[in-house]
């Protein structure tokens, strides 16, 4: 009995510092991506996907090639859910990547009927809507790609005007920023989930770059333009329930161009010259005071009392994500992620 006690001993022993001397192995078992955030870094013709769990304790770089064995494609652009399902935007490749979003397996590759895909918004049932900019020197092939999520084919397009972007979906209605792709445009187009058609156009400032949902009103950033004939900046109220009148215009001086407009528990943020501002909805003027200073943001999301800011440094090397706490403005955290990160999605 010693005899064979001694003998399992030494296999404990080598076993433990034979896993000792191994390289650390990418964990990929179901369940490795929930609670945490997904990180579009857009490098082109190597994009990535990068992982950051929700205690922030644990990152993963580059977790689509791990996992599958191969790059993503080129100019990887956002990513969104519907059901178990990540749906990964590659502009330049013409493709969407489907793959279970808590595990980073590809299921399908959704290629057809898609050309330069930006952003998508689920709409209720199993239907999905994806902005796709065309062919960039034809101003007028832009469309919205209809996707069956069941069995993610394309079942449509919806012809829009020049420069789909953000797009965003409550019960009724599909809303769309034209940002312009390498052009230039001034409008959002409202597409009625029951006929699946464009069935209003609101007109607001130059380049509508980012946009949320606030009760009964849908709120719109307009970065202006900032080269050629300068235009300003400006941030719209539109009330969705009363034939989309623009409630209230908050206006920016010519040379300021905001971003990325955000809301979380009853407050909008948006940066502006490397600054995070925050305004109430009831505003009637946009805000004086600072309310987080040296903040490069290349993207900026809120989400549960904190403000995650995207920075995407020099757009060669690796760039950071940076996680504020929005009760007290205080950084928490600061996590090294792919080259020029963008889009942020919150499996949580």
């Amino acid at each position: 009995m010693k005899k064979i006690n001694v003998l399992l001993a030494g296999l404990l022993i080598s076993s433990l510092l034979f896993t000792g001397c191994k390289k650390e192995k990418i964990v990929t078992e179901p369940g490795a991506y929930e609670n945490g955030i997904f990180v579009v870094n857009e490098t082109m013709t190597n994009s990535t996907i990068s992982f950051i769990s929700k205690d922030y304790n644990q990152v993963e770089n580059g977790i689509f090639n791990n996992v599958n064995g191969e790059s993503l494609g080129d100019q990887a652009q956002s990513i969104s859910f519907s059901g178990d399902n990540a749906y990964i935007m590659v502009c330049n490749s013409n493709k969407i990547e489907v793959v279970d979003k808590n595990t980073m397996e590809r299921k399908v590759t959704i290629a057809a009927q898609l050309e330069k895909p930006r952003y998508m918004a689920t709409a209720s049932g199993d239907i999905a809507f994806v902005s796709c900019w065309g062919d960039t020197g034809d101003a007028n092939d832009d469309y919205i790609a209809t996707i069956n999520t069941s069995n993610n084919t394309v079942i449509g397009q919806i012809p829009v005007p020049l420069g789909p972007e953000k797009i965003i979906a409550n019960d009724n209605y599909a809303f769309v920023a034209h940002k312009g792709a390498w052009g230039n445009n001034n409008i959002v187009s409202v597409i009625d989930l029951g006929t699946r058609q464009v069935s209003n156009t609101i007109q607001v400032s130059d380049k509508p770059e980012s946009m949320v949902l606030e009760n009964h009103f849908l709120w719109v950033l307009c970065t202006g333009t900032a080269w050629g004939t300068e235009t300003a900046g400006a941030i719209y109220k539109i009330d969705i329930d009363n034939n989309f009148n623009i409630v209230r215009q908050y206006q920016f001086a010519t040379t300021q161009h905001p971003q990325n407009l955000c809301y979380d528990n009853g407050k909008l943020y948006y940066n502006l010259n490397n600054q995070a501002f925050k305004m109430d909805p009831n505003d009637t003027t946009l805000p004086t005071n600072v309310f987080i200073d040296n903040v490069p943001a290349y993207n900026m999301e809120a989400k549960d009392g904190k403000l995650y800011v995207t920075d995407a440094k020099n757009y060669t090397s690796e760039g950071d994500v940076i996680i504020y706490d929005l009760s007290t403005g205080n950084e928490v955290a600061r996590k090294t992620v792919g080259i020029i990160p963008g889009d942020l999605s919150f499996n949580f």
